[in-house]
């Protein structure tokens, strides 16, 4: 039999039933509403103010300029640069928008429909595949949460992200997202990006780099175009792509931004390279005034550096390192990598420790042929160094029985240089130098190059080496002879003697010439402008070394590091390049000494100025006659004597003079020209000798290739003679020296009689 129909009481119950079912539905849903908006209200009471950002400061770096306002160095964990919107191109601000946020102009922090399509790709992915965050939200958790991906922290998002639309405007909020995301390479904000990726102001970008940039912030590794050109290429058209799809470029635009090739900054900027050493002494002097707050409070320090003369002294240093390291032959390779040779990542990996020098690349060896040396760089680049066009040093290091330190083959890690299509073979000097340059007027600093390359090691030869300065600190006891009534023509003993007996404790010492060659009789002026070590002993001993030693500390010689002794007459001392430099500025500059300065300028970013150097600090070293008297002779040093080389200047006022230490372990060229003092030093940081090297061979032809392009432009200096200052004998004298008051003869050994008019 069918069922009979349910009756009334059964009916009452199901409908009762399901009243119930519904009632219970909507009360749990009440109450998860009640308890959602519960959470809710609790999590916006939770919330950060908001109000600072409309006085938004972020942390910005220390940076340092040349004397021209270009920018040497950055410093800080951040490099950033806060830009206004409205200086912020258009087209920049379109591509970021057109893969970040198409429609931040239209919603109200929360784009609902992009997070619905975020959650679906997300389930589909079985993970995290899509965010949907708008460009507010990504405000939000840049300013205010952490990186954590949980619901809590994304409902706080959402939350903040409806707070800050409340208080700031769109624009507001898309100047603060574009100046506080992170774009790689420690670049926050697109104007740091602009200047680290392509080295241009955010204004010069063109359409392809604002879309390469507009890339990075999604993943700033996977898309960055040095780490991964080929991904951040791909990214970059998509987003050409999804600008045309919007109406924002035409199809002309899209077609020529996807065919500009990607360009990035080449390599380092003078900062990071040649101007190394004089930024790492600013950076010093900053952090010791501000503390470590100089690296976030922006400041900006102007350096009296000029970017030419420093490229040029940089340049002219490794140069002439370069050719003193090839004239001793080959070191041998850098190091040796096991065979068979790694590839790709690998080998990037295995050449590490061997980092690139300016132009001086690192390669590694594959194989040596009768056509010469096969070698790949570390990006994989692989190039031949033809046998035929191989120094004699390096040809002898290909040949099987070539010392196993110096043999060049298979696996053998070597430096290698552009020139043109071609590469030659290089190696890194192992001794060091420095060149520094000042103006001799105001003790500015505008170069110095404290070595190869600052980026081996901080060390500064200009500022920190301490060496002996040789034949170059002779003139510093003519100047002083001339206070105690010698004058350029009184003649000097010049005959090989023992000047110091032996005695217990102590050998004798014994002076010798250059060449062993001595005159017997020698006028001071031809005893400084030959260089005669003999004659310079007699005269300080005749003057006393003790007032040697007190004038030389009026040039800046500092007296415990330059003893009382008759050795220090062949310099025996110990002075830097950079006072060195400050000591033949007095000869140059009329006979004032000048505080060497380099900082010239300290201020906030866009705000007071901290520090500005006055007036450069000057006292009277020596007489103006005593300074017109030495410059005359320093020049006679290069028209006649040692100096010659220093003639290739092609400068009448050129004045200098060489040194070579003992055991030439340190040579020299100090001189000046046109109001410029340069000073060039080369040694090991070890000190050993240098074989037959002299001042004149190394350094000064490196002084001389910086000081021909340092001088144009510049006036040459024309002393005018001192009333003071009278001519006896074909020479110049002191007037109260003439008639009674003559030099007495009280070393027979050491100097002769100055002969008195009637």
């Amino acid at each position: 039999m069918p069922p009979q129909d349910a009756s009334p009481s059964s009916s009452s119950a199901r409908r009762a039933m399901l009243r119930f079912a519904i009632g219970l539905v909507i009360g749990l849903a009440a109450a998860g509403l009640a308890g959602g908006a519960f959470v809710v209200n609790r999590l916006w009471q939770e919330l950060p103010a908001v109000d600072h950002l409309a006085d938004y400061q972020p942390r910005l770096p220390l940076r340092i300029h040349a004397r021209d306002g270009t920018l040497l160095a950055e410093f800080g964990e951040e490099r950033r640069e806060f830009v206004a919107i409205d200086e912020i191109p258009m087209q920049l601000r379109q591509a970021l928008l057109a893969i970040e946020d198409s429609a931040f102009y239209e919603h109200r922090g929360v784009d609902y429909a992009g997070l619905a399509r975020a959650a679906w790709a997300n389930v589909a992915a079985g993970g995290h595949a899509q965010g949907g965050s708008t460009i507010t939200m990504q405000v939000a958790r840049l300013f205010f949460l952490s990186a954590e991906k949980t619901y809590r922290r994304k409902i706080m998002e959402i939350l903040l992200a409806y707070k800050l639309e409340r208080a700031y405007d769109k624009d507001k909020l898309l100047e603060l997202y574009m100046n506080q995301a992170y774009l790689g390479q420690r670049a926050y904000g697109f104007a740091a990006a602009a200047s680290v990726y392509f080295d241009k102001p955010l204004q010069e970008l063109t359409l392809a780099e604002a879309a390469m940039l507009a890339g990075l912030p999604k993943a700033p590794s996977a898309y960055n175009p040095v780490a991964n050109r080929e991904r951040a290429v791909v990214r970059q058209h998509h987003i050409l792509s999804r600008l045309q799809a919007l109406g924002w470029i035409d199809r002309a635009a899209y077609e020529q931004a996807r065919a500009e090739p990607l360009v990035l900054r080449d390599g380092p900027g003078v900062g990071e390279f040649a101007a190394g050493h004089p930024v790492e002494q600013a950076r010093q002097m900053v952090v010791e005034r501000f503390g470590e707050e100089a690296y976030t409070r922006g400041l900006d320090v102007t350096l009296s550096i000029d970017v030419q003369q420093q490229r040029a002294a940089m340049g002219a240093l490794r140069e002439g390192l370069l050719r003193a390291q090839a004239q001793r032959g080959y070191a041998g390779p850098e190091g040796r990598l096991p065979l068979p040779l790694p590839t790709g990542p690998a080998l990037r990996r295995a050449l590490a420790a061997y980092g690139d020098s300016d132009t001086l690349r690192v390669a590694v060896v594959r194989a040596v042929t009768g056509a010469g040396i096969d070698a790949v760089l570390r990006d994989g680049t692989a190039l031949m160094l033809a046998r035929a066009e191989l120094p004699s040093w390096a040809v002898a290091a290909l040949r099987p029985q070539a010392g196993a330190r110096t043999r060049i083959e298979a696996g053998s890690v070597i430096r290698v240089e552009a020139q043109g299509p071609r590469w030659r073979l290089r190696q890194l000097p192992r001794l060091e130098g420095a060149l520094v340059t000042l103006d001799a007027g105001s003790g500015e600093i505008l170069a110095l190059a404290g070595g190869f390359d600052a980026r081996r090691g901080q060390y500064d030869h200009a500022v920190q080496a301490l060496r002996q300065p040789g034949s170059t600190f002779k003139p510093f006891v003519y100047s002083a002879a001339l206070e105690k009534g010698f004058f350029p023509g009184t003649l000097l003993a010049d005959a090989q003697r023992e000047v110091t007996p032996a005695a217990r404790g102590r050998k004798a010492w014994t002076p010798r010439n250059y060449g062993h060659q001595y005159d017997g009789v020698t006028s001071a002026r031809r005893a400084l402008v030959r260089s005669k070590n003999v004659a310079t002993v007699n005269l300080m001993e005749a003057i006393g070394a003790r007032h040697v030693q007190a004038f030389a500390a009026r040039f800046g010689f500092d007296p415990s590091l330059n003893p009382a002794e008759l050795p220090l007459a062949l310099g025996a001392g110990a002075i830097s390049p950079l006072g060195l430099a400050g000591a033949y500025a007095v000869f140059a500059n009329g006979g004032q000494r000048v505080a060497p300065r380099l900082v010239l300028r300290v201020a906030e970013r866009d705000g007071p100025v901290l520090y500005q150097a006055g007036e450069p600090v000057r006292e009277r070293a020596i007489s103006r006659r005593n300074a017109y008297v030495m410059d005359n002779l320093l020049r006679d040093v290069v028209r006649q004597g040692t100096g010659r080389g220093a003639l290739a200047i092609g400068r009448e006022d050129v004045a200098g003079k060489t040194g070579t230490s003992n055991d030439a372990r340190d040579v020299w060229f100090a001189g000046y020209s046109s109001g410029l003092s340069t000073v060039v030093w080369m040694g090991y940081d070890q000190p050993r000798s240098l074989g037959r090297a002299t001042g004149g061979t190394l350094a000064l032809p490196v002084w001389s290739h910086y000081m021909k392009g340092a001088v144009a432009g510049r006036t040459a200096m024309t002393p005018t003679m001192p009333q003071d200052l009278a001519s006896f004998g074909g020479d110049f004298v002191y007037p109260e020296y003439l008639g009674e008051a003559c030099v007495e003869d009280v070393f027979p050994h050491v100097a002769l009689p100055l002969a008195c008019p009637g």
